[in-house]
């Protein structure tokens, strides 16, 4: 039954063209498990929330509701989540009360932020089963199966551990292939209005030359070859000019050598 229902998921999970489309088919079996709904995080190392195609939270469509999801965001519940950090030091799927007015959470004392983490928690939901999903490289995601009722949590938990375990990382992984091909669509998008000047510029970076080096390269001056990469980074979303290059490089818009 565990294997038959994990597979199935996996089935479905190989033909979702999307990660809206892939939280879709989560929240559907979190239902069938008798969650009340689900939630994820493919990387915590970000803060930002996955956006479907149309820009809408890719959660909205998994029954949260968007007030929520803009709070989280717009006021980086993520940096504080007691949740997250537990993710980072477990290897097991762990149960946990989303009670904010607690001294303590697992045994840690709770600060004034991770309490305001947790009363976002509680407006959806009394707790939830979160399953830690490491990948190589030191990536961590996770996969959050919320419920009402304490007792209920417990019960529930125990009875869908195994399909739970075996859903959450077959989702994180399907969710890194979906998430990765999107960034690159983006990135390829974006580098389609890089201009020549701005594409040489990098280049030289690449070969580790500085701003004062390619003007006298180009004949410019520093002030215009700072202008033009900081244009190049803001188009590729780079948060800095060796991102910008790396972006470039992998795209095959320039070369090292």
């Amino acid at each position: 039954m565990v294997r038959n229902t994990a597979a199935r998921f996996r089935e479905g999970l190989a033909t979702s063209p999307s990660l809206a489309a892939a939280g879709r088919l989560l929240a559907e079996y979190s239902t069938a498990l008798g969650w009340e709904r689900a939630a994820f995080q493919a990387d915590m190392e970000q803060t930002r929330l996955p956006l479907a195609e149309d820009g809408r939270f890719v959660a909205v469509d998994m029954g949260w509701s968007p007030d929520t999801l803009k709070h989280w965001q717009d006021d980086r519940l993520a940096l504080h989540c007691p949740v997250s950090r537990r993710c980072g030091r477990s290897m097991d799927a762990f149960l946990w009360d989303a009670d904010p007015d607690s001294e303590t959470w697992h045994g840690e004392a709770l600060d004034a932020a991770q309490r305001d983490t947790l009363a976002a928690y509680r407006d959806c939901a009394d707790g939830a089963v979160t399953v830690p999903v490491h990948r190589p490289g030191g990536k961590t995601g996770y996969v959050s199966w919320f419920g009402h009722d304490p007792a209920a949590l417990r019960r529930r938990h125990r009875d869908t551990w195994r399909e739970t375990w075996l859903i959450s990382h077959a989702f994180i992984a399907r969710a890194d292939v979906l998430e990765s091909a999107a960034r690159k669509r983006d990135a390829q998008a974006a580098a389609d209005t890089l201009s020549p000047r701005e594409l040489e510029c990098l280049s030289w970076v690449a070969r580790g030359k500085t701003d004062e080096d390619i003007g006298l390269i180009l004949g410019r001056s520093r002030e215009t070859v700072h202008f033009h990469l900081g244009k190049a980074m803001k188009k590729l979303d780079a948060s800095n000019r060796s991102h910008a290059v790396a972006i470039a490089c992998t795209l095959g818009l320039i070369r090292l050598f």
